[in-house]
């Protein structure tokens, strides 16, 4: 059965999820904040959304409601409603913990922590959950693969790849940029980009036990176009700033101001 969904936030993660569910034929009672009033109604429009007056008023008419806020701001958002035994209330909001929220909301509702990319507009893409529910497992399976976390630690770790979803775009940009300049058609150049991250992806995912750095070595063989490619990127030591932001990502967990 089909329980109302509410939003508080209306920004870029509500709407991936919002679409994501359209898209797989989720036709659930889905109830928006006015805390963006103007993409609020965008979002009601296209996907056959409700939208009310207050925050409050989400968390009244909805039996699971989604923070969806900066960092910055959830906290005080939390402190303004009250939510109801029974309820479920999933953050998808960057470096708040359980703890924290816990203490911020009003109200005996079971509290979650989840996280949304892009790729759930499109139903693809990791979804980590902490804790374990099989209610809010078959609904964010709808939007992508769920990954359940163990401890609210791995939750955390679980966080660094879904920011590097934001990375790879300048990064095709950077990898068609080239080509366009030399005059390859720009529809042509994006779909050779993506299509060979998307084949290289592939292998490694229906392949686990694969030796990255074997694979490699096996594909980038002296004499190939491969080889020359990468040993520029390793001259220039192209793979140890994508390291430290994730260290950087993972040290800014306890800090969630700076991720707003």
């Amino acid at each position: 059965m089909h329980t109302r969904l509410g939003f508080i936030g209306t920004g870029h993660l509500a709407s991936y999820t919002i679409a994501g569910l359209r898209r797989a034929g989720d036709q659930r009672d889905i109830i928006l904040s006015p805390r963006n009033a103007q993409k609020a109604a965008q979002l009601a429009a296209a996907y056959q959304c409700q939208v009310v007056l207050s925050n409050q008023a989400v968390v009244d008419a909805a039996d699971t409601v989604i923070l969806a806020v900066r960092p910055p701001h959830a906290l005080a958002v939390l402190s303004e409603i009250t939510l109801r035994p029974g309820q479920k209330l999933v953050s998808v909001v960057a470096g708040v913990t359980l703890a924290d929220l816990r203490a911020a909301v009003r109200g005996e509702a079971d509290i979650y922590r989840s996280s949304i990319v892009s790729g759930a507009a499109y139903n693809t893409g990791p979804i980590p959950l902490y804790p374990a529910d099989a209610e809010l497992n078959r609904l964010l399976a709808l939007l992508g693969e769920v990954v359940t976390c163990a401890t609210e630690q791995h939750f955390d770790l679980a966080l660094a790849p879904m920011c590097a979803n934001g990375w790879i775009y300048p990064l095709v940009a950077a990898l068609e940029q080239p080509m366009l300049a030399a005059g390859m058609p720009a529809s042509k150049a994006r779909s050779l980009v993506v299509q060979a991250i998307l084949g290289t992806l592939a292998h490694i995912q229906h392949s686990p036990e694969l030796d990255l750095n074997a694979v490699t070595e096996g594909i980038a063989t002296p004499g190939t176009f491969t080889k020359l490619g990468l040993d520029i990127l390793q001259q220039e030591d192209a793979f140890a700033p994508w390291q430290a932001a994730v260290q950087a990502l993972l040290m800014a967990q306890d800090n969630p101001k700076n991720l707003g």
